[in-house]
């Protein structure tokens, strides 16, 4: 009689333990035409790690699809449901690090060992100097990109614009090109404001010395409007649904086509689907893709500079008309280039 009391209250306890579990993973479930906080608490999440999403609490097709490129960029089962790893794996990417300080460590060993920076900790934590000590506690902030970087400019410099000021004085005090100025800023025209901040990409950025991937580091290859974006579609041609692994830019044929940043040119020819394509190599596996071309003016093995023209647009391969596609590549996995574009 004991023994079967014992039995029945270790399988009711467990019988808990699987409800409470299976709770856990329902309660967190959000979907196509669902609406409210928890909604827009996820778009505020993806929003935050560079996803381009309307934070407006309804969970329409776009936050649809946002959720399904945020699953595949991480390995998930891409359904466009917010379930429970879908939510913890988000929850994780955005919330901080909170680190006690050990013996020996310096802020340089953290930023290192935590893909943050000392400029971004010091400012987290409100420090006014490089000390710290034995015991004290700091927030790590997280971005999603790859851990707590902050996105930084780091051989650029910001030029307040002046009175009296035009693009081709401020190219020429630095050295650089006007339309490498308006791309770095994404002008459209010459004209520029007082009191505007501009980027101007540095020389030794052109150079490519100690080049990292980040917004302000790279130009827009064009100017023109985004036509279709990264992520998952429903092919213009094929009518299925593809995942569009860059951007697509419209422009007339014929636009110059412009290095994003310094690097050299591993292949430029064709590629199926994508017609005549330049793929530069960039170091520390970065590299970029231009496709649909209409005309290839480098060549494989050549050397190029930031803002150097390297393509004129075109329609070639699977295309429906004039355009750029433009995509970033880490490691050879696609990534989003809106999060690197000025």
């Amino acid at each position: 009689m004991l023994f079967r009391n014992i039995t029945g209250k270790i399988l009711i306890f467990l019988l808990l333990i699987v409800l409470l579990s299976c709770f856990s993973v329902s309660a967190i479930k959000l979907e196509y035409k669902d609406k409210g906080l928890e909604v827009r608490k996820v778009q505020e999440m993806l929003a935050s790690l560079g996803y381009d999403i309307n934070i407006d609490g309804i969970y329409g097709f776009r936050t649809k699809e946002i959720v399904k490129d945020f699953q595949y960029n991480n390995n998930l089962k891409v359904d466009g449901i917010i379930g429970y790893n879908s939510y913890n794996l988000l929850k994780n990417m955005i919330e901080e690090i909170e680190y006690t300080i050990k013996n020996g460590d310096t802020l340089s060993e953290i930023a290192e060992k935590f893909n943050s920076s000392i400029k971004t900790i010091k400012k987290r934590n409100n420090l006014k100097s490089d000390f710290i000590k034995i015991g004290q506690k700091i927030n790590i902030p997280k971005t999603g990109i790859g851990g707590g970087r902050e996105v930084e400019l780091y051989d650029n410099i910001i030029h307040e614009v002046q009175a009296g000021d035009a693009l081709s004085i401020i190219a020429k005090k630095y050295g650089s090109k006007i339309e490498t100025i308006k791309l770095a800023n994404n002008l459209k025209n010459n004209k520029i404001i007082i009191g505007q901040n501009l980027v101007i990409p540095h020389i030794s950025s052109s150079e490519n010395k100690s080049f990292c991937l980040a917004r302000g580091n790279i130009i827009w290859p064009v100017i023109g409007r985004i036509s279709s974006y990264f992520g998952w579609r429903k092919h213009p041609i094929s009518k299925q649904n593809e995942f569009h692994k860059g951007i697509d830019v419209a422009v007339s044929t014929g636009t110059k086509i412009r290095a994003v940043a310094a690097g050299k040119v591993i292949q430029s020819g064709w590629m199926n689907g994508y017609g005549k394509i330049i793929i530069i190599d960039h170091g520390k596996g970065i590299r970029s893709l231009y496709a649909h071309n209409s005309l290839n003016i480098v060549k494989t093995g050549q050397t190029v500079k930031l803002g150097d023209i390297i393509a004129k647009s075109g329609s070639t391969g699977r295309s429906t008309g004039p355009h750029l596609h433009f995509g970033i590549i880490i490691n050879e996995k696609a990534i989003n280039p809106i999060k690197y574009l000025p």
